[in-house]
């Protein structure tokens, strides 16, 4: 792996992290900004070059901190985006403007919470509520008017509910509509067709796929494959399996969608990405690996593309690196 670029070291200061585990980024008219979520419960918004120019506080944070954010469609303007959190230790999904730089002062190691624009979930296990969300996914039509909004967890649910929207403008929630898959492990399942999940930690939607029917990519971490799913949630296919080989993964927990049909694969144990050949299953290009030189990962948490550059999380060194994405990404909904 050639690193372009990288920033950030291990402390509480703005540009700083402690222990990020959660990326996405966006195409702006000013160019590129990241969003990368950390153990502190804040999300910074971030130029390439790893300037703060934005942060978001989570309003409680002594139980857990997220592990899943998404920039997509916003809630309440289908012109505007909105940056979605799993707040996986709270058992709820919290929606947020952009956190803007004006609100933002670089000097301040512990910024106020932050007000969320909608908030929906609870802790348990009926349908539509959480058991540790891990990510979200939202769909949106071409105005930008969400369709549904897909949420992963675990700790015992091991499935994704989907939601859809409900009301108006500060009216609106999002209501549970059906849920996709259960816990098991690969060799619990009852046939190939089972869909059983443990852990399922990342989520990505290509609404084009399958000639415009669309398409659910789900990081099946702890059952160390991938599950391509019909937004309805029927299986397509499983990729990949337990390995150090390529096309087989160690705890994916991140998965970023390419413009050529492939996909960038995270893989927390294996310390790599790999790009995977979605249809095919087969392993075409391999991204870092174990150790702490030049080109290694040390227990990445997540993987985001835009343009032409893919951001990764380098969790155990504190730090985010990019390098040349094999294909753009695509500019469709997705989970980060």
């Amino acid at each position: 792996m050639v690193v372009r670029a990288s920033f950030g070291e291990v402390g509480l200061s703005p540009g700083q992290f402690s222990y990020p585990r959660a990326i996405d980024a966006i195409e702006t008219e000013g160019g590129t900004e990241l969003f990368v979520c950390d153990k502190t419960a804040r999300v910074q918004r971030m130029t390439p070059e790893g300037t703060p120019i934005g942060v978001v506080r989570m309003p409680e944070r002594e139980l857990g901190k997220p592990t899943g954010i998404t920039i997509a469609a916003h809630p309440l303007d289908p012109a505007r985006r909105a940056l979605w959190v799993a707040d996986t230790h709270y058992h709820r999904v919290l929606v947020y403007d952009l956190p803007e730089s004006e609100a933002f002062a670089p000097e301040q190691l512990d910024p106020p919470p932050s007000e969320p624009v909608l908030s929906f979930g609870s802790y348990g296990d009926a349908v539509g509520e959480f058991i540790y969300p891990t990510d979200v996914a939202v769909l949106a039509d071409a105005s930008g008017a969400i369709e549904r909004v897909y949420v992963s967890e675990y700790g015992g649910n091991d499935r994704i509910t989907v939601f859809v929207p409900e009301g108006a403008g500060a009216e609106m929630t999002f209501v549970p509509s059906f849920v996709i898959g259960s816990f098991g492990n690969t060799e619990e399942a009852a046939g190939p067709d089972d869909v059983v999940f443990n852990r399922p930690q990342g989520l990505a939607i290509d609404a084009r796929a399958r000639g415009g029917a669309g398409e659910l990519v789900v990081a099946d971490s702890c059952n160390h494959r991938l599950a391509r799913l019909t937004l309805d949630g029927e299986l397509i296919a499983w990729v990949g399996g337990l390995g150090d080989e390529p096309g087989s993964f160690k705890y994916p927990y991140s998965v970023a969608l390419l413009a050529d049909s492939t996909a960038l694969v995270c893989e927390f144990g294996g310390c790599r990405v790999q790009q995977v050949d979605l249809e095919t299953g087969a392993s075409l290009a391999t991204f870092g690996g174990p150790g702490f030189g030049e080109g290694t990962l040390a227990k990445p948490w997540g993987v985001a593309v835009v343009g032409g550059t893919a951001w990764v999380l380098d969790s155990g060194r504190n730090r985010v690196v990019g390098f040349d994405a094999p294909a753009r990404g695509l500019e469709v909904a997705r989970g980060g």
